[in-house]
């Protein structure tokens, strides 16, 4: 392992390197079906665009991005951050996405929310997880039933997508509901 910021059964989360840059980070943005549920989705990406978003990260206060790693092969598969994240009021937006197609077992992705609760709760000590997601996006659907993520909103008809408007659903955990699900989480936190 590469320098681990996190580490799970089988991918471990660390700080995006030059030689991230160097393999298909910027392809996948560019892909229709990784990017189909994206909000933000539309245009194309080029290794100079992630040059400047890999830049502009280096020193930002309020995202932590953070590449995902398949620990048996040391493949660079797919990307998550924590952004906008509100140091007064404690809480921030979610978001991954796995970029490399053999790796959406969905397992991963589980893996990595669950990192991220941990890294967002326990180590940052936020407050509050927010995100959004285009309905019938299947996999977002079932990580927000897994972790118990509470539906706050919804905007009507906003996206289009597949030839219909679809709604952006709204979601919220709280590290309070998060810590009554995993009691022991603090625990393994506590110094020896």
């Amino acid at each position: 392992m590469n320098n681990p910021y996190a580490i799970g059964k089988r991918i471990y989360l660390r700080a995006p390197t030059v030689e991230d840059l160097e393999g298909r980070w910027h392809e996948w943005f560019s892909d229709p079906e990784t990017t189909q549920y994206l909000i933000d989705r539309f245009w194309p990406n080029t290794i100079e665009l992630q040059k400047e978003f890999f830049q502009s990260i280096q020193h930002s206060q309020n995202r932590l991005v953070l590449s995902i790693i398949d620990q048996k092969t040391g493949e660079h598969i797919g990307v998550c951050n924590l952004s906008a994240i509100n140091w007064i009021h404690r809480f921030a937006d979610i978001a991954l996405v796995i970029g490399e197609k053999k790796y959406r077992d969905g397992q991963r992705a589980l893996e990595t929310v669950s990192l991220l609760l941990q890294i967002a709760f326990l180590r940052l000590n936020l407050l509050n997880l927010k995100g959004g997601f285009i309905e019938s996006n299947p996999l977002t659907e079932l990580i927000v039933k897994i972790f118990d993520f509470e539906i706050v909103g919804r905007d009507k008809n906003l996206f289009f997508f597949k030839g219909n408007y679809v709604d952006l659903v709204h979601v919220q955990l709280s590290r309070e509901k998060w810590l009554d699900r995993n009691p022991k989480a603090i625990q393994v936190q506590k110094p020896q």
